[in-house]
């Protein structure tokens, strides 16, 4: 049974009637597999839509002690200084209180006590404030949990790919199979072994120093997977790592710290670009026609990207 078949019949939601079938189209490859793989993740998006739905309309919603809920047992987020979704959810439910309530359990090891499948971030919210935690209790099993806390997490677009990879690596560690570990996290096979290599390849140390990094995509993941390579790489990230730079980075911009953190050799015949520590970010060629600014530093390339537009408002604000 897949994962979403067994939530709806855990919380008792009807199948929903079948859409009219579409015009037969024959297609066959890349083209069928994309296909395939949109239908399913369509699918798996209106399960967890469903799932939410019946939840918030369920009468079984309790208000739980905040002290007697206890998280679930595999951890599908990295810990971030920065979360400003997190800062929004808490201004909501601190005005109009909680609207959605959490999923939990009671808990295996202790009658007396609840494990949340799904809803941390409220529940966080809910210890912050003080408050009781709206939720909805029902006996689930551990595949059932994880499945549940995945693909909520999954319809929300909640998590960055990283904090994806780190579920999939944890939920292998629990021994948990490749059909409950699709259906938790909403992917196909080859991507939940993509999902898999980058987590195996980036050791925790480094990914809790950059944290989830929300606006970094698969590409640029297994970009530095494959800088991990590098014999040299690594000594150079741990610089960046430690540096004052990195520390007051967003979680985002300190993956592109680390990225670029082996320097690039200067090109014969043009100045280098280089920080008040001695970090080369880029090189200069200044001709008779006039200025030219290269840079292969990735970290700097962003920042530079990012500040473009407010460089152009100052020049045409002079007078």
């Amino acid at each position: 049974m897949k994962g979403r078949d067994a939530l709806r019949e855990l919380l008792g939601a009807g199948k929903p009637e079948a859409a009219p079938n579409p015009p037969v189209h024959r297609s066959t490859g890349a083209v069928k597999a994309m296909n395939l793989g949109l239908q399913r993740l369509s699918e798996e998006a209106a399960a967890a839509k469903s799932l939410r739905a019946t939840l918030a309309n369920s009468e079984q919603v309790v208000e739980l002690d905040v002290g007697d809920v206890d998280d679930s047992f595999i951890v599908d987020r990295i810990s971030s200084e920065s979360d400003p979704g997190f800062a929004s959810l808490k201004s909501a439910i601190a005005t109009h209180g909680q609207q959605v309530p959490i999923l939990v359990r009671p808990h295996p090891g202790d009658p007396k006590r609840y494990q949340a499948a799904y809803g941390h971030r409220r529940l966080r919210v809910a210890r912050e404030l003080g408050r009781a935690i709206k939720a909805v209790v029902k006996n689930l099993s551990d595949v059932e949990l994880v499945v549940a806390q995945g693909q909520e997490n999954s319809e929300r677009a909640d998590l960055s790919f990283i904090e994806r990879a780190v579920f999939a690596s944890r939920l292998e560690q629990r021994g948990f199979d490749r059909e409950t570990m699709t259906a938790a996290l909403g992917v196909d096979k080859p991507e939940l072994s993509r999902l898999l290599s980058v987590a195996s390849s980036v050791d925790n140390e480094l990914t809790l120093a950059i944290g989830p990094a929300p606006k970094i995509g698969r590409p640029r993941w297994l970009a530095l997977v494959e800088r991990l390579t590098e014999p040299s790489f690594r000594e150079s990230a741990n610089r960046v790592i430690s540096s004052e730079a990195f520390a007051k980075a967003d979680t985002n911009l300190r993956f592109s710290l680390v990225l670029g953190a082996q320097q690039i050799p200067t090109p014969r015949g043009k100045e280098p670009l280089q920080t008040v520590r001695g970090q080369r970010v880029a090189w200069v060629e200044r001709t008779s026609k006039g200025i030219r600014l290269v840079s292969e530093d990735r970290a700097f390339v962003a920042f530079l990207d990012q500040r473009l537009p407010d460089l152009l408002r100052e020049f045409e604000s002079r007078e």
